[in-house]
């Protein structure tokens, strides 16, 4: 499954980004405008030193605003951009993006075969009245990380909702797609559940 993320970034996210770099303009405008006035106002001082310090010390400004801009952009910003386009718990897409994907990619593979599957979890509900949500909770880890294993780098999954999932699987057959799900099973059955982050503190 590739690394879940937009072609582009949304209107949203491109207005920050246009906002980020014109504040850095603005204040570096802001700052070299006040230097250089006040530069010009002095008389008795060796102008030549204090224009080299403001050469330096806007260089020096430069780099650090470019640096915090690449730390909001590519740190902050591209988090919560994740968050947004991906479930939290599964890792799986969650669902407007898996449908803005999935069409996509139909319209541009045109006539090759593809396959759109949908799975859930039998009896899943009885696992949450029994066990509790965070069981059921690291069950739905289990199952969206086998899924991610098993689907390929061009495979589209999304949580759909609850404990359904949709698969999108191009230029596969039935057949094919029917033997992904075979193994998906098989992982199933063979993947233990890993209950520690339900379980804090030992048991009496």
């Amino acid at each position: 499954m590739p690394t879940p993320g937009p072609s582009r970034p949304s209107p949203a996210l491109s207005r920050i980004h246009g906002w980020l770099a014109g504040s850095i303009l603005v204040t570096g405008l802001l700052l070299g405008g006040g230097a250089v006035w006040a530069i010009l106002g002095i008389s008795d001082l060796d102008h030549v030193r204090l224009w080299e310090a403001l050469v330096i010390d806007t260089g020096l400004f430069t780099i650090l605003m470019l640096g915090l801009q690449w730390v909001v952009w590519h740190r902050l910003v591209a988090f919560w951009q994740r968050r947004a386009i991906v479930d939290d718990l599964t890792g799986l897409l969650r669902r407007e993006t898996f449908w803005v994907h999935s069409e996509a990619a139909v319209q541009m593979r045109g006539q090759r075969p593809w396959v759109m599957m949908y799975t859930d979890l039998d009896d899943f509900k009885q696992i949450n009245d029994q066990y509790g949500h965070g069981t059921g909770d690291a069950v739905l880890q289990t199952w969206g990380r086998i899924l991610r294993d098993q689907a390929r780098q061009a495979d589209h999954l999304s949580r759909l909702g609850g404990e359904e999932v949709g698969w999108w699987l191009p230029q596969t057959t039935c057949e094919e797609a029917r033997i992904a799900v075979e193994r998906v099973l098989w992982c199933c059955q063979m993947t233990p559940v890993d209950l520690s982050p339900v379980l804090p503190f030992p048991p009496a």
